[in-house]
């Protein structure tokens, strides 16, 4: 499990848009400005022309990337499904001088396809989803030659999910809302023209309309009562909480030759109605608090400034530490009979490796550009043991293996314009054989083809 997702991505369009506006209106050298033009890549699609703010009108910059796609998805023993998926970026810029500026990002993306996502306690399968932010923020450059810079933000963000037996956008189970500020610094040439020291702070809150808790629901049925003190409805909106998290990282991005990033992120999760449950099955008085600490070290070698051959490894790894146990009422031993070993502590604590390389060719005489990666990512959990297929446990603890492959093909037919082919495979297993309400072992096949536009 990586570091909340959602933010991940959040940051990293928050990142690209600052970097745009810094590229166009600060005033530095032209080396220092092809020091900054690093080629973004996503897990999504291939490698692509990183999107710059143009002039609009009068004091207006407009910062827009969108794309759309026809895709068509294949899960192992669940069918297949073909639709779509359209995305949009758009940040109006307001430059009220050299070194102030106010932007206003929206960030929204709809898709229909299968695919997996995961709650604490497995993966549920979702044919739709869409994600809609906006962050409207005001970025200061100071210093000499506008080295340093500060930008306070404020954001919202909507999720909606349909699940596979979901037919309502408003009643999927896991549709959240976030809101919530930052402020971020960054501060250029540091230890030579190409390195880059950043660091930010977000506080957020995260609420699930649709949550309640299968404790809350089952309140008053036989001994579920032992864990509602004094039989007040409990823990109905479990999974909403405050979210504190830090980021600092260092870059050192050249238009060709070597670079390479690296990124430590700590995110606090301090829950509003989820009590520690105890050896005895009570609920304590004590709140659940989660933290999640994630490394990023990125590699890559680009053979000239025009492109040509790159060459990449990405390397994460994230550790989950909570205070929140685990007791199950229903546990079984191997024979199927009541197990009075039910407890388990630290029950979501884990660690999670993952490394992909990748690479990539820009061809001189056209712009097409094949790409492939490989990624592999271990999960392992310190004290939740895997289970059989009717529930009972392993002696073994609980590990997942996730293997994904993805292969593309882009072609810009001009500055603006690119189409974009993807094939992705993913496979993933786990030593976790209880597939009754969560998936663990499955294959996928994603195909995509479409179009994109940066202005």
């Amino acid at each position: 499990m990586r570091l909340d997702r959602t933010y991940r991505f959040s940051c990293s369009v928050f990142a690209a848009v600052l970097f745009c506006v810094f590229a166009v209106t600060s005033p530095l050298s032209a080396a220092d400005e092809e020091a900054t033009a690093k080629e973004v890549m996503t897990e999504e699609l291939p490698p692509g022309q990183e999107a710059e703010a143009k002039p609009w009108m009068d004091n207006w910059l407009l910062i827009a990337d969108f794309s759309a796609f026809y895709t068509r998805s294949d899960v192992s023993g669940s069918g297949d499904t073909d639709g779509g998926s359209i995305s949009a970026l758009l940040a109006p810029v307001y430059k009220f001088n050299d070194r102030t500026f106010f932007i206003l990002m929206y960030d929204g993306l709809y898709y229909e396809k299968r695919e997996f996502y995961s709650d604490e306690l497995g993966s549920k399968e979702r044919t739709e989803f869409t994600s809609h932010s906006i962050t409207p923020m005001v970025r200061f450059d100071f210093g000499k030659q506008a080295r340093y810079s500060l930008t306070p933000s404020l954001f919202h963000t909507a999720t909606y999910n349909k699940d596979v037996e979901t037919d309502d956008w408003d009643d999927g189970l896991y549709n959240y809302r976030d809101y919530g500020g930052g402020l971020d610094f960054d501060m250029r040439q540091v230890f030579g023209p190409y390195g880059t020291f950043s660091f930010g702070m977000q506080y957020y809150e995260r609420e699930y309309p649709n949550y309640t808790s299968l404790l809350a629901k089952a309140e008053g049925i036989g001994y579920l009562d032992q864990a509602i003190p004094n039989g007040r409805n409990t823990e109905k909106d479990e999974q909403d909480y405050d979210g504190i998290i830090a980021t600092i990282g260092y870059s050192w991005i050249r238009p060709f030759g070597f670079s390479w990033e690296i990124a430590y992120s700590r995110l606090n999760k301090d829950f509003d109605d989820n009590k520690v449950v105890g050896s005895d099955g009570v609920l304590t008085d004590t709140d659940r608090e989660d933290d999640l600490h994630g490394l990023d070290v990125n590699f890559w070698y680009t053979m000239d400034v025009d492109g040509g051959l790159q060459l990449g490894v990405d390397l994460n790894t994230t550790t989950y530490d909570s205070n929140e146990n685990f007791w199950d009422g229903f546990r079984t031993d191997s024979s199927g009979l009541f197990d009075p070993d039910n407890f388990t502590p630290e029950y979501h604590d884990h660690d999670t490796y993952r490394i992909r390389p990748n690479l990539s060719y820009t061809f001189a005489l056209f712009p097409l550009t094949p790409s492939i990666s490989y990624s592999y990512e271990k999960k392992e959990y310190d004290e939740r043991l895997a289970e059989n297929s009717n529930g009972s446990y392993k002696s073994s603890r609980q590990e997942d293996e996730t293997h994904v492959v993805t292969v593309g093909l882009r072609y810009d037919f001009t500055d603006n314009w690119a189409g974009l082919v993807q094939w992705t495979y993913t496979d993933q297993d786990s030593n976790n054989e209880d597939e009754r309400t969560y998936t663990y072992d499955y294959s996928m096949n994603q195909y995509a083809i479409g179009v994109s536009y940066k202005y």
